[in-house]
C-alpha cells in the first residue's frame, strides 16, 4: 500500500513536500493506492488486467479512513475518464500523472524500495517522505547487498588475487541500490555485455531480486510463526461448531499454502542463485546475462508472492502484537484467515 494521505497529514509544512509531489494533482496525491489481489468473480473489474491490480482509493473523509471511499482501478473500463470526474487536472499535468500510475501499475508491489527506484529510472523523483525506509532497515540491506555483490565485484574489479578495498564494495553496492546505472557501474555493464535500456533494465531487475531476496530472508522467519501462532490467538465469546470448522480448515489452507509459498519463493530465488554463482566461479557471463534479459516476467512472479508474505508478516504483527490482550471477535478473525488463505493461493495467469 502506498498511503500518500498519511503522508500529506504528516509532512504537510515539509518545504520538500510542497516542492516534490508524487502527483501533481493535489486530490490524487492524498490518495491511498493499494495492489489488490483479485477473486474469481471481481476478474471483470479489469477484463485486460492479470490477477493482481491497482487500485486507487480516494478517502470520502479525510479525518477518517474507516468512513471508506470511492475507489477507482487503474486500466478498468472507463479509467481515464473516472479520474477525470474525480481530480481536478487536465492537460499535461494529467499525462504526468497518469504515467506515474501506469509506473505504479507495471511493478509488482508498493514497497518503498521498488517504488522508488521503479520513478527514478524514468526521472521522477518525489519527496523523500514518500518512502517510509527505515535507516535501520537501509543499512541491513546495503550490508546484505554488498555481500551479495563481492564475488561480482571482484570478477569485474579485482586484480588476480589481490583483496579489494571494503570501500570500493561499500561505495558500488550503494550505487546500485540508490541510482541509476552510472560510470561507476561501467565495468559491471562490460562483464555482462549488456547496451543501452537492457542495461538498465537489467540493473533494475538486479535491484527487484537483490531486494526481495533480503526480504525473503527478513519476513520467511516471522512468516513461519504464524502457522503455530493461529492457534493461540484468544477468541471472543463462545464461537458456534461451523466457525470453528471453518476457522480450522482455513489455517489448514494458510499452513500449507505458506510452505508452498516459502518453496516457490526459494525456487525463483534459486534461478538467480544459479546464474549468479555460474558467472562469479566458472565466468560464464552469458548465464547471468541471460537471466537479467528474462528477469522481468520472473521478477513480477516473484514481486506478487512476496508483496502478500509481507503483507501478512505485517499486518499479523499489527494487529496480533503481544500487547494486545482482548481478544478478537470470531466474524473478524474469520475474514482474516479468508485474506490470508486466499493471498496465499497459487495465482491464476
Amino acid at each position: 500500500m502506498l498511503n500518500l494521505h498519511m503522508v500529506s497529514e504528516e509532512f504537510a509544512e515539509d518545504p520538500q513536500y510542497r516542492e516534490a509531489p508524487f502527483f501533481r494533482d493535489s486530490t490524487l496525491n492524498q490518495a491511498v493506492i493499494i495492489k489488490h489481489r483479485f477473486r474469481s468473480d471481481e476478474a471483470y473489474l479489469v477484463p485486460s488486467g492479470g490477477a493482481v491490480g491497482t487500485k486507487i482509493v480516494f478517502p470520502l473523509d479525510r479525518s477518517d479512513l474507516r468512513v471508506g471511499g470511492q475507489f477507482i482501478f487503474i486500466n478498468e473500463t472507463g479509467y481515464k475518464d473516472s479520474l477525470m470526474n474525480v481530480v481536478g487536472v487536465r492537460g499535461e499535468d494529467l499525462e504526468h500523472d497518469l504515467e506515474t500510475l501506469r509506473l505504479l501499475n507495471t511493478i509488482p508491489s508498493l514497497d518503498p524500495f521498488l517504488v522508488r527506484e521503479q520513478l527514478r529510472r524514468h526521472n521522477r523523483t518525489p519527496a523523500d517522505c514518500y518512502f517510509s525506509i527505515s535507516p535501520a532497515d537501509t543499512a541491513r540491506m546495503l550490508t546484505f547487498t554488498e555481500v551479495e555483490m563481492f564475488p561480482l565485484i571482484k570478477l569485474a574489479y579485482g586484480d588476480g588475487g589481490s583483496d579489494l578495498n571494503p570501500e570500493l564494495v561499500g561505495r558500488l553496492a550503494n550505487a546500485l541500490l540508490s541510482t541509476n546505472a552510472d560510470s561507476r557501474l561501467e565495468p559491471l555493464r562490460l562483464t555482462l555485455g549488456l547496451e543501452g535500456i537492457q542495461f538498465r533494465d537489467g540493473i533494475f531487475s538486479w535491484k527487484g531480486f537483490i531486494f526481495y531476496k533480503w526480504q525473503f530472508s527478513e519476513s520467511m522467519v516471522a512468516l513461519s510463526k504464524i502457522g503455530p501462532e493461529m492457534d493461540t490467538i484468544k477468541i471472543k465469546g463462545r464461537p458456534d461448531r461451523v466457525s470453528k470448522e471453518l476457522a480450522n480448515d482455513l489455517k489448514k489452507s494458510i499452513r500449507e499454502n505458506i510452505r508452498a509459498t516459502a518453496l516457490n519463493c526459494s525456487r525463483v530465488l534459486a534461478l538467480y542463485d544459479d546464474a549468479f554463482r555460474d558467472l562469479v566461479h566458472r565466468g560464464h557471463t552469458a548465464a547471468f546475462r541471460k537471466f537479467l534479459l528474462d528477469a522481468p516476467l520472473l521478477f513480477v512472479e516473484l514481486g506478487h508472492m512476496m508483496g502478500m508474505v509481507s503483507h501478512i508478516v505485517s499486518y499479523w504483527a499489527y494487529r496480533f502484537r503481544v500487547a494486545e490482550k482482548g481478544g478478537i471477535h470470531i466474524e473478524e478473525y474469520l475474514d482474516i484467515l479468508r485474506e490470508f488463505s486466499v493471498g496465499l493461493s497459487p495465482r491464476r495467469h
